[in-house]
């Protein structure tokens, strides 16, 4: 598993903080390299433009020995700069969990969930059969996954609060196990497909398009 952390809220649930843990790989963005140290764990590598780094982080980062790969340009964002990193670094069957990425600026929190689709495209090796990438981003509340034609299948608690996002023009989904099935929706609009939630121990989804997939963590 590696792990990028990203700049915005320190994560908090149990959830986060255990793949943070259990992460054999921690990629900071740029000024996330404060976050890992306070959450007790110094990055590996740090990646970004520097604008949040400073002359100060840049002394710290190597009197601790983690290199800082500077990535200048300015088309991309620093999540998206240490998401090429972590994919072309990734081992076989290494998976990809984004943390600290909302819970700031709501447009940074959105433009770095809606990224998840340019990442599943990038990193799309999941499980034979399957559309869904191991590529994940994780809050206090939630995960983030996409999926990507033909559709995935999720093993949950009963009851669990699932939305489904559908960006793309002609998405066309079906579902089993959810309360409100996905046949016949019509994704002309973002909240089209969020609140349902799962009436069993499993839920499916097949489409014709890349989505998202969001799901709360288990209230224990």
């Amino acid at each position: 598993m590696i792990v990028i952390l990203a700049d915005g809220a320190v994560p908090t649930h149990p959830v986060p903080l255990r793949i943070l843990r259990e992460a054999n790989r921690l990629v900071a963005c740029d000024g996330a390299w404060r976050m890992a140290l306070a959450l007790g764990r110094a990055p590996d590598v740090v990646v970004g433009d520097g604008d949040s780094l400073g002359a100060d982080g840049r002394e710290t980062l190597a009197q601790r020995g983690v290199p800082f790969l500077n990535e200048a340009e300015q088309e991309t964002n620093d999540l998206c700069k240490a998401f090429r990193h972590a994919r072309r670094t990734a081992a076989e069957g290494d998976a990809i969990a984004i943390l600290g990425a909302t819970g700031r600026r709501e447009d940074h929190a959105l433009g770095n969930i809606f990224h998840l689709l340019d990442f599943a495209v990038d990193f799309p090796h999941g499980a034979a059969g399957t559309g869904v990438p191991p590529v994940s981003m994780v809050t206090d509340a939630g995960t983030f996954e996409p999926v990507l034609p033909p559709g995935g299948t999720w093993t949950v608690s009963a009851g669990t609060p699932v939305s489904v996002f559908a960006p793309l023009p002609g998405t066309v989904m079906a579902s089993e196990g959810l309360a409100w099935p996905l046949e016949g929706v019509s994704f002309d609009a973002l909240w089209r497909g969020t609140l349902n939630r799962v009436t069993g121990s499993t839920f499916s989804v097949r489409t014709n398009r890349p989505a998202l997939i969001y799901r709360t963590h288990p209230a224990s």
